[in-house]
């Protein structure tokens, strides 16, 4: 019997695509040229430590991700809501004063960007929350660096905030990437808690793989 679908690649989206045939009946042959499912997401076992690949950070509030994985039998650790930066010779906690409120106070007084930067995060937040996801991808397209400029962000909270921050999720420093891309970001971020599996990152394609039949991965 011939398979009707080949995937090329077993990573997020491939195993996505080979779960979606499978719940429709559709044969497929799901090939990788690496020794496991994942891709790039991959957790690596040293002398008893899991190293997650590359930059790795599972966001709860993806919509796809609630669609298709079961969140605790990956056994979530949230990081506290917050960043810690480096600026004037020392570093600051910068928190979510949404769910921090009282540990947020000192994030006002934090030399990151002035306080009117503060309130712009603030308009950024409501501006990416209205409304669906879907309607963030209908706004006026423009880069990431464009739009926080637009939204009148000072030169010292893009360099010393955002352009570290986004440049690590984009993997891009100049932050060319869309605004619209930036906006669905921001927007996971501010309703969702940042976590890790408690078997690292690689946990959420084995997931993914187990509800396949072993015989269509290769």
């Amino acid at each position: 019997m011939t398979n009707e679908v080949v995937i090329v690649g077993a990573g997020l989206a491939g195993l996505c695509c080979a779960r979606e045939l499978h719940h429709r009946g559709v044969r497929f042959r799901l090939l990788d040229a690496a020794d496991g499912v994942g891709g790039r997401v991959r957790t690596d076992v040293v002398h008893g430590f899991r190293l997650d690949r590359g930059f790795q950070v599972f966001l709860t509030s993806y919509p796809e991700a609630q669609k298709v994985l079961d969140y605790p039998a990956l056994r979530l650790t949230p990081f506290r809501p917050g960043a810690l930066v480096r600026a004037a010779g020392a570093f600051h906690t910068l928190t979510d004063p949404w769910r921090r409120p009282v540990a947020a106070v000192r994030s006002l007084l934090a030399p990151v960007g002035s306080l009117a930067d503060k309130v712009r995060v603030a308009r950024l937040r409501s501006r990416a929350l209205k409304g669906s996801v879907a309607d963030r991808f209908r706004d006026p397209e423009t880069t990431t660096l464009d739009a926080l400029k637009g939204n009148g962000f000072s030169a010292a909270m893009i360099d010393r905030f955002f352009r570290p921050f986004l440049g690590g999720i984009f993997l891009e420093p100049e932050l060319s990437t869309s605004s619209r891309m930036f906006q669905f970001v921001f927007r996971m971020f501010s309703v969702g808690e940042a976590c890790l599996p408690a078997e690292g990152m690689e946990a959420i394609p084995r997931q993914l793989a187990a509800g396949l039949p072993p015989e269509s991965i290769r």
